[in-house]
């Protein structure tokens, strides 16, 4: 996993059964850590007893090693069972990326998913904590949460954004008065050997107007890319998003106005904070969907490389019944970087 920005530039190594992750990052100023708010932020990542998590728990603990540049932080993996993969050697699982790795490279190896496993975001969320940590001392805040599991919804942007929702990356992910909807969404699902999507939503507050730029430069570019790395997302939109292709322009548009300080402001906020890839000074708001999980315990079809033949499956191990969940510190980790790579290339100039 590598991402190349104007002045942050990182590559995330290892696979999710190799002895240690890390992550190599260039380009962030030196900022002397809250150990004890890191171990907080990797926490929400982390599995634990819950419905929708995977057995699998690792400490998660980086050792962290500055230099001149930027920095280097390792991860061990203590909790490793390659084992529940044996009888999948050659056997392609439905909708990961084992059959297109197996078409650059030939591999049959999948165990646990390799380069291509959730387990590499716990690296991206050190460097994430960083990022966050520099934005916060410029008044600049990243807040995600669980907006819908399934057919469960919970509090949108789109109608309005509260200071609840601007909290939920100190104290939790979930909108609370659909929390437990939402879990039991999830419980149905693994009691049925399967496994459900949902949707996070993502505000970024304090961000002056004038970030960003056209092309290679564009403010939601670099968000959304960095989203893509987050394995089991599938789908991003800013704003009003994939709704704006319904309206008119007359509905979509965000007039603006001079408010009681005479500064400018907007009567809404569909657009989500950019035009033409730069802030506009409103809040930047984007969301993500987040597919279900593709390793599951019902049968289903796919084929052995080895054999030529078709074959009929029922993945074991350990596995989220809803990644989304835990996918949530992630996303603040990746937009984070990305915010803060923008800023700090206009602050170069």
């Amino acid at each position: 996993m590598q991402w190349k920005g104007d002045r942050i530039s990182f590559e995330v190594y290892g696979t999710s059964h190799a002895p240690e992750i890390g992550v190599v990052a260039t380009g962030v100023p030196y900022r002397p850590l809250d150990g004890a708010a890191l171990a907080r932020f990797m926490d929400r990542r982390r599995a634990k007893n819950e419905a929708f998590s995977t057995k699998r728990i690792e400490a998660d603990n980086p050792e962290i090693e500055y230099g001149e540049n930027g920095f280097r932080a390792v991860i061990k993996n203590t909790n490793v069972k390659s084992g529940d993969y044996a009888d999948l050697y050659g056997v392609p699982r439905p909708s990961h990326a084992d059959y297109a790795a197996y078409l650059r490279d030939g591999r049959l190896d999948f165990s646990g998913g390799g380069e291509f496993s959730g387990r590499l975001t716990a690296p991206l969320c050190v460097l994430g904590f960083v990022a966050k940590s520099i934005l916060a001392e410029r008044g600049i805040k990243v807040s995600a949460w669980v907006s819908a599991i399934g057919g469960v919804k919970g509090a949108t942007y789109r109608t309005r954004l509260t200071e609840a929702m601007l909290s939920c990356g100190d104290e939790g992910e979930w909108t609370p008065a659909k929390k437990e909807e939402m879990l039991e969404e999830i419980r149905l699902a693994a009691a049925d050997k399967d496994s459900v999507g949902g949707r996070i939503e993502c505000a970024v507050t304090g961000l002056a107007g004038g970030i960003g730029g056209g092309s290679y430069g564009s403010l939601e570019g670099k968000v959304a890319s960095l989203a893509y790395l987050i394995p089991a997302v599938k789908g991003v939109e800013f704003g009003a998003g994939f709704d704006l292709a319904r309206m008119r322009g007359s509905e979509a548009n965000d007039p603006l106005y001079y408010d009681e300080k005479g500064k400018v402001a907007f009567e809404k906020n569909d657009a989500g904070g950019i035009n033409g890839g730069i802030s506009n000074g409103n809040a930047v708001t984007l969301a993500v969907a987040v597919r279900p999980t593709p390793s599951i315990g019902k049968k289903q079809r796919s084929i052995s490389l080895t054999d030529g033949e078709d074959r009929e499956i029922e993945i074991k191990g350990r596995h989220d019944a809803c990644i989304a969940c835990r996918a949530v510190p992630v996303l603040e980790a990746a937009v984070a970087i990305a915010v803060l790579d923008a800023l700090l290339t206009e602050e170069k100039k």
